[in-house]
């Protein structure tokens, strides 16, 4: 086996031949179809059911925002937060 040598298959950045035919198909048997359109109409369409239509708009949130990351634990502070109260009438 090379070590960090590409030795044979596909060059990098080729299409899929499946995926490219199985688009082609697609643009022209649909030409208007897009399936985030289309899951959006289902995901407004009030006659739907709630959960499918959370799950729509779950897979559209996947394409619109991006993941939020985790975020490494914050650390303890280890001196206490003194908080003074100061009443502005007379000073104390």
């Amino acid at each position: 086996m090379a070590h960090g040598l590409k030795t044979g298959g596909r060059q990098v950045g080729t299409p899929n031949k499946n995926l490219t035919a199985l688009r082609d198909r697609l643009a022209s048997n649909y030409p208007d179809y897009d399936p985030l359109i289309a899951l959006a109409e289902i995901a407004l369409d009030q006659s739907n059911d709630l959960s499918v239509r959370i799950d729509c708009h779950k897979t559209i949130a996947a394409y619109v925002h991006p993941k939020m990351r985790t975020s490494a634990p914050v650390e303890q502070m280890d001196s206490n937060i003194v908080i003074n109260i100061v009443n502005p009438h007379d000073g104390h």
